[in-house]
């Protein structure tokens, strides 16, 4: 699986423009969110063939599934025990996951390692069996629902902070989440490249053109084999849901970001420039995102002293 990315024209007219004021940037990737698919249990004619291979008829969908759906829980309580990380169901899929597995961490010393598993029910699509009043028929259909989900959280060696996010019923979709900027740090931490980290923004690093190789590295990854390691080591049940067939997951990168860090030389040389970037910004969009993080950029450089 490839991922391509383009370099936004703005940062490079930005680049063009200030130059005497920047002393460099880095470009690469930011958010990563791959979802992972079987696609043949993810639609109503592929999950019919599969029924159909394995001699599950409809009738009996539903005990078929919830013992697929045991199957999964029980591997992913049973991998959270083994590797020794906290449990815990989560009574609103509205708590922050991320913040909350960052204080287990603290308050755990984790600093490389899994972290915790979270449970929680939240909605998705997926299949069920109803009769039809047309024809009198049992018909299966994809309809939006709530299941359980499954969250494990690491702070992978090589990675940086993520997590998993597992599906427990079918069509047991996947969802992996990952940083391009954790990343990057670990690798600055492995390459002895000093550097200043703020969140998610790099204000200073010793080597930056050393940086963007190692942003430029993490392109050649092999996607398929790295993901399918990831999932079947929070849930290796999840290798047994299509018996006698293998799974292949199909994974799509959604909600994936690329992005820019430019560092001043100064912040003086910031603040002649940062009135006109927030005029600008509020000409373009007016998305109160934007300036909120404008308004953080500027806190942080000022905290950093860059």
């Amino acid at each position: 699986m490839n991922i391509q990315v383009k370099r936004k024209d703005a940062t490079m007219k930005l680049m063009e423009l200030y130059r005497d004021k920047i002393m460099g940037a880095i470009s690469g990737l930011d958010r990563i969110r791959f979802r992972g698919t079987l696609r043949l249990l993810a639609n109503q004619s592929g999950l019919l063939k599969f029924m159909s291979h394995s001699h599950v008829l409809l009738k009996d969908f539903g005990v078929w599934a919830e013992r697929l759906t045991a199957r999964v829980r029980q591997s992913c309580d049973e991998r959270a025990d083994k590797l020794g990380i906290e449990r815990r169901y989560l009574n609103s899929s509205a708590i922050d996951k991320e913040e909350l597995a960052r204080e287990i961490a603290a308050e755990k010393q984790i600093t490389d390692g899994p972290i915790c598993m979270f449970s929680a029910v939240e909605p998705c699509i997926s299949p069920m069996v109803k009769g039809s009043r047309s024809s009198k028929k049992l018909e299966l259909k994809m309809a939006s629902r709530k299941c359980l989900f499954f969250y494990f959280y690491f702070n992978d060696p090589k990675f940086g902070f993520g997590h998993v996010r597992i599906q427990s019923w079918l069509p047991f979709n996947i969802f992996v989440c990952l940083n391009g900027r954790h990343w990057l740090e670990k690798q600055l931490l492995k390459k002895c490249i000093g550097y200043i980290k703020d969140g998610n923004c790099f204000p200073w690093i010793e080597d930056i053109e050393a940086a963007q190789e190692l942003l430029n590295k993490q392109l050649e990854t092999n996607w398929s084999g790295m993901l399918r390691k990831l999932t079947f080591k929070s849930c290796p049940a999840l290798s047994e849901v299509m018996r006698p067939l293998e799974p292949e997951y199909y994974w799509s990168a959604d909600n994936t970001e690329w992005a820019s860090d430019i560092m001043f030389k100064s912040r003086s040389m910031l603040d002649t420039l940062y009135p006109s970037l927030v005029y600008h910004a509020m000409n373009v969009s007016d998305s109160a995102s934007v300036m909120k993080y404008l308004e953080r950029f500027k806190l942080s450089c000022t905290a950093l002293g860059c």
